[in-house]
């Protein structure tokens, strides 16, 4: 469950309410609900995904009014490997959050971050390539995957560590036609375990 009250937000420490990023944000989002934001460039989605994943303050420093809650947490009040276990996240652009050359590698960089046993990274690393039907994505360059591709591995890299709650900002923004439908099958795949959905 994720639920904001009164949460306003501005990237530097003492804005005036005109120039908050976001202001005056309430909403809830229950547990398996799937749910898009959507607006003008600048009225505070990524913000809110941010605010979401944790990415603020950790990463981005500001203003935050009001109160968050995220599965019983609130992101700014722990660290952000601990909320990463809980939410994944798929940015825009892929390239922006791959850390290895190797699709396989990728897929189970997250899960080795978290500690967890080499001999059941892979066989996440197997159930994921098999849920998400990109088993024939494995053990190839990153460098010479298409977009749509590049965001497959992007999606798997964070399915592989389990999160309840995935963040997806504006990840079609790059895609053409059939990677965008490929991308809602995932979502739809994501959907159907329960996971809670928040896309900008």
């Amino acid at each position: 469950m994720i639920e904001f009250k009164d949460v306003s937000f501005s990237y530097g420490e003492n804005a005036t309410k005109k120039q908050y990023s976001l202001l005056n944000a309430n909403f809830k989002i229950g547990n398996g609900e799937c749910v898009v934001f959507c607006g003008k460039s600048g009225c505070g989605k990524t913000t809110i995904m941010r605010l979401i994943n944790g990415l603020i303050p950790t990463y981005y420093g500001g203003n935050i009014v009001g109160s968050i809650n995220v599965d019983g947490y609130n992101p700014s009040e722990v660290k952000i490997q601990e909320i990463s276990k809980i939410v994944g996240s798929v940015f825009q652009n892929p390239r922006s959050q791959f850390f290895n050359l190797n699709t396989t590698d990728e897929i189970g960089f997250g899960c080795e971050n978290q500690g967890i046993k080499p001999q059941e990274i892979l066989q996440r690393i197997d159930k994921t390539a098999k849920l998400l039907n990109i088993t024939d994505l494995l053990g190839r360059n990153i460098f010479n995957l298409s977009g749509g591709e590049k965001q497959k591995i992007a999606c798997a890299s964070v399915c592989a560590t389990m999160p309840n709650i995935y963040v997806l900002d504006e990840p079609s923004s790059n895609l053409d036609a059939k990677a965008i439908q490929d991308l809602r099958y995932i979502i739809n795949i994501l959907k159907k375990q329960g996971k809670t959905i928040v896309v900008a």
